[in-house]
């Protein structure tokens, strides 16, 4: 992924993020549309996969424009279909929600891409995320003691958080020092902080998702990790929060 991010240039990502696209929307939409047959699930995939090339030739406010367009063809979707009437109210918001929730979200690493330092703001969202789920993970199995939310996912623990957000700090600062120099500390303890607490939060809700459908991972594609959509939600919410973050107070 790092090879393909340095040497592919902007392409490169767009083409990680249209994978990654396609392949956790299939996983979602197999996980909460499991009995609706490949048709409303295809659609969301098609739908959802002009949100990466959206993002790719264009500055971004284009990506609320085709929400809107989203919206009316699955709409139209769903018009086209009036003898399956009883599904509309269950799987017509999946069906969108799953737009949302992967292409959207994930769209936003690649016009953080496009910002100036844009391919060192992609390794910062990278980097910053791993370090505070490989921290949150060894220090939650070393000394976890205290629940985090059993509820939902019955592992994770108040020191695995610490953990993970001591690790964050640290990769965070030393990226600073190395490839951001210009960003103040004050904004570089405050982009860390939230990348830990938005990855932890998508982590989590991920696992509600699976938890409601009682299912361990998303996938088996990945062993050992689950499906591509285990390997995502960490950078969904943590990718549009750096962005705006870089746009509007960097």
């Amino acid at each position: 992924m790092i090879l393909i991010i340095i040497f592919g240039q902007r392409v490169g990502l767009l083409l990680l993020v249209l994978t990654a696209t396609a392949l956790g929307l299939r996983e979602f939409y197999r996980l909460t549309l499991p009995d609706n047959g490949s048709g409303e699930q295809t659609v969301g995939i098609a739908l959802g996969l002009c949100f990466p090339f959206v993002a790719h030739f264009s500055r971004g406010g284009e990506l609320v424009a085709l929400l809107v367009a989203v919206l009316f063809v699955v709409f139209l979707l769903f018009l086209a279909r009036p003898k399956r009437l009883t599904t509309v109210t269950s799987n017509m918001p999946i069906l969108l929600f799953g737009i949302l929730y992967v292409p959207f979200l994930l769209s936003h690493a690649i016009l953080l891409r496009k910002e100036p330092l844009g391919i060192q703001w992609v390794f910062f969202l990278l980097m910053t995320v791993w370090a505070g789920d490989t921290s949150a993970y060894f220090v939650g199995t070393v000394i976890g003691k205290h629940k985090l939310y059993p509820a939902i996912s019955p592992k994770k623990t108040v020191e695995g958080l610490l953990g993970g957000l001591a690790g964050s700090l640290i990769v965070a600062a030393l990226l600073r020092s190395l490839f951001i120099r210009s960003l103040p500390w004050c904004h570089t303890v405050i982009l860390a902080s939230a990348i830990l607490i938005l990855g932890q939060t998508g982590d989590l809700g991920e696992s509600m998702i699976k938890r409601a459908v009682n299912a361990k991972d998303s996938s088996g594609l990945i062993p050992g990790h689950g499906g591509v959509l285990d390997r995502l939600d960490s950078f969904l919410f943590a990718a549009p929060f750096v962005y705006y973050y870089v746009v509007l107070v960097c």
